[in-house]
């Protein structure tokens, strides 16, 4: 609930009473937020609304300068900041550009609401950055911040100037610190039951904005994402290559004895030999971090473990595939480690490649397991070959492989 203090005047009172009840009847989830997260006054070090993702300070002082409905709007922001954890999401990643970052996706989501409020002149929409998510946004700011920096042009260090199209797209201004609103936190010591509080609040509050208006499609992506529980990547894939490679096939060959005495010859079941045959395709471009390298590697080393027979062939790829880093293996030929030792790449990625060298091999069918470990950081034009799982480590491109075929993501 909002705390209030003696410094709060009765005109600022009925300013949040107003913005509650406004997003009780058009923002409902924003409203379940409004009256679960804890809302202090006093004096902030940036900006008149601060959040470290689980309570809301505002500096009554820095409102002055704003009207009511931009006030409206940067509560809404804030709450938006909480619900989609853009504090703990920040990690070791530089503050203030983490806080830019921030601030134009959330006012991206906020564009498309009706009756928010008014955006104040000083907070920045780019439009050009829509559906991509919170460290997508990060990385083309520190990229393009880098960019600058090597140019010859000099840069003031606290400034981070965004310049104005033609087209209106951009709103330009200055970022400076001012408009740092996300407080450095460490989820390591949230206390555990804080932390599920929290994150029933937001499941609560994602719940209902999924369910309620198409307003809300600029968050579908951040939503789907919070709203998953955490799964084990091995239990999952375990789970999957046991489901998808030892399902039972219906055939006439094998009639139903449930029926036969009844002289009814309805289809039986028969099971697909006991052996995964699988196909994993490892991207090795220069967009996948080393860490995620590793992980991948590491999967590849355990895909087969827990099956008692089994045939891999793993085939790194960039640009092309790298045939000379092809590797099989079997269940009587193990997998020896130091053949693991596929080197990363400085290239693009090219996955159309891949798909075309599959087509040309002979030892393929559309039966078999196609693995992708992967970014996701490529497009896709050339039709798959056969089952496809898309394993992603970039949360940002799981949607475009959606329809392709399974996709698991994981963090690392």
């Amino acid at each position: 609930m909002l705390g209030w203090s003696g410094m709060v005047s009765i005109s600022y009172d009925e300013v949040f009473k107003k913005i509650r009840i406004n997003f009780l009847f058009n923002h409902p989830f924003l409203s379940v937020l409004a009256l679960s997260i804890p809302t202090n006054f006093r004096k902030n070090k940036y900006s008149a609304f601060q959040t470290n993702g689980k309570e809301i300070s505002v500096d009554i002082k820095k409102l002055e300068k704003y009207s009511n409905d931009e006030i409206s709007y940067l509560y809404a922001h804030t709450l938006l900041h909480i619900v989609l954890k853009h504090p703990f999401r920040q990690k070791t990643r530089e503050q203030k550009l983490w806080n830019q970052a921030s601030d134009l996706v959330t006012n991206l989501v906020l564009s498309s609401f009706s009756k928010i409020g008014k955006m104040p002149l000083d907070e920045m929409l780019d439009l050009d950055l829509e559906n991509k998510c919170v460290e997508e946004v990060y990385e083309i700011l520190r990229k393009e911040e880098e960019n600058n920096k090597s140019s010859s042009e000099e840069k003031k260090d606290d400034e981070i100037k965004t310049k104005p199209k033609e087209n209106g797209k951009l709103k330009a201004y200055i970022y400076d610190k001012s408009k740092m609103d996300l407080e450095e936190v460490n989820d390591d010591k949230t206390n555990d039951g804080d932390r599920e509080k929290l994150d029933g609040i937001i499941i609560q509050a994602l719940s209902i904005a999924k369910k309620s208006s198409k307003e809300y499609q600029g968050m579908q992506i951040e939503i789907d994402t919070l709203i998953k529980p955490e799964i084990s990547l091995q239990d999952t894939l375990k789970e999957y290559l046991t489901a998808s490679l030892f399902e039972k096939t219906t055939t006439y060959s094998r009639p139903n004895r449930k029926f036969i005495h009844n002289d009814l010859y309805l289809p039986g079941s028969k099971k697909n030999d006991e052996m995964i045959e699988v196909f994993i395709a490892l991207d090795s471009s220069s967009s996948v971090t080393l860490d995620e390298y590793k992980k991948f590697l590491g999967v590849v080393k355990d895909v087969c473990e827990g099956f008692y027979e089994y045939k891999v062939q793993v085939l790194p790829f960039d640009l092309k595939v790298k045939e000379e880093y092809i590797i099989s293996f079997d269940s009587f030929n193990p997998l020896i480690e130091k053949e693991l030792f596929i080197p990363k790449s400085d290239g693009g990625t090219n996955f159309d490649e891949l798909l075309r060298y599959l087509k040309k091999s002979s030892d393929i069918r559309s039966d078999n397991l196609l693995m992708v470990l992967t970014d996701g950081e490529f497009e896709m034009h050339e039709s798959l070959v056969c089952k496809t799982l898309f394993i992603i480590s970039e949360k940002k491109n799981i949607k475009r492989f959606e329809s392709f075929g399974r996709v698991i993501q994981f963090d690392l």
